[in-house]
């Protein structure tokens, strides 16, 4: 078998109203969401093709950069963790992501066996979802709550800086819907120092029962004051991590009590693997992409033992489509994990057409 053919399509897909962060609300900048998505489809010979999707805002042409890399290429022969891209931790990353996802779902289906089986095999046939939003007001926080527990989620993920209305909204989310949704606070590192953590957590002493965790809320570079937040806080803390070095970190301070991890399927795989021998639990993290990137998270963590906490795959509940035939199964939480050759996924091309950029 030979990749005879790579094409990449950039697209734009907005998001449902309010679905991220509320109106007219201060402090985060940038409409991350807006970035464009690079989609990729390579065909063999045999007339097989596998998708990619490379993370938001990376350049189409620094995807199809790497095409003649591929082109004639067997991917039988190709070594997937080393694959003819520049290092997976530079900035060619993203290309890399979108490559190794077409592989996958391309030999996947020559083989007849979802990915998740290429990567070792399933430890669970569904995976937990969250419902991730941005910076909300109290009321539009209590909203998503509701909305989550219709939907059987029972993590709510939310961002917040210094001056955001934290407490506030987790009174809001209590009352909205008393202890059935946890919410995981992401700072991204905003919180600035050990003491805004530490007030914030006095302030939810009421609401112990409504926090899954904090995640990231002072840098992650001084990992110092995450174990010591670790010995004073009464509810778990997280780290949103990329390499494996770093991983190997957190794990040897004890700085943390969860990970969310994420990049390329292999390189999920092998962080995963590092938290599982420490006895450490695991999320996958997400860019809030596209049903592709989504499918290949699912297979990620249908094979990673230690991704046992609620994952971020929550792209179709917030923007207006995720451009593949037929929505990912969803039911009570719980996304499944497709058993289609490949990631089980086909491109919709109505939707391609539709959210397509043009070159001007």
């Amino acid at each position: 078998m030979k990749i005879t053919k790579i094409e990449t399509f950039r697209v734009r897909v907005p998001l449902h109203p309010v679905s991220w962060h509320s109106a007219n609300i201060e402090g985060w900048s940038g409409a991350w969401w807006d970035l464009p998505i690079v989609l990729l489809r390579m065909t063999a010979d045999s007339g097989l093709s596998g998708l990619g999707e490379a993370p938001k805002g990376v350049a189409e042409s620094t995807v199809r950069q790497y095409a003649p890399l591929f082109t004639g290429q067997d991917p039988f022969d190709l070594n997937w963790q080393h694959l003819p891209i520049a290092d997976i931790w530079g900035q060619a990353s993203g290309a890399y992501q979108a490559y190794e996802m077409a592989l996958y779902d391309l030999v996947g289906k020559a083989l007849d066996l979802p990915v998740c089986q290429l990567l070792g095999g399933a430890y669970r046939d569904r995976v937990r979802g969250s419902l991730c939003s941005g910076q909300m007001w109290p009321d539009d926080a209590a909203r998503r709550a509701r909305l989550a527990v219709e939907l059987g989620i029972d993590v709510l993920k939310m961002k917040a800086a210094v001056g955001d209305p934290v407490v506030e909204r987790f009174s809001a989310i209590n009352k909205a819907v008393g202890t059935a949704v946890k919410v995981t606070v992401d700072a991204v590192q905003r919180l600035q120092h050990p003491t805004h953590v530490l007030g914030i957590a006095r302030g939810l002493e009421p609401y112990l029962d409504n926090i899954e965790c904090f995640e990231d809320p002072v840098a992650r570079s001084n990992l110092d004051w995450y174990v010591l937040l670790r010995e004073k806080l009464d509810f778990p803390l997280a780290l949103h991590l990329s390499s494996h070095q770093d991983v190997i970190n957190a794990v040897k301070r004890e700085a943390c009590d969860y990970l969310n991890l994420g990049r390329s399927l292999n390189s999920f795989k092998q962080s995963t693997a590092i938290a599982g021998a420490a006895g450490m639990p695991v999320w996958h993290g997400s860019g809030v992409g596209l049903g592709i990137s989504e499918a290949s998270y699912l297979h990620a963590c249908a094979a990673a033992k230690a991704a046992t906490l609620s994952s971020d795959i929550v792209g179709e509940l917030i923007r207006v489509d995720d451009l593949i035939v037929r929505p990912l199964e969803f039911d009570d939480g719980y996304f499944k994990v497709p058993q289609e050759p490949g990631l089980g996924v086909e491109l919709d091309e109505e939707a391609l057409e539709r959210f397509g950029i043009r070159e001007s």
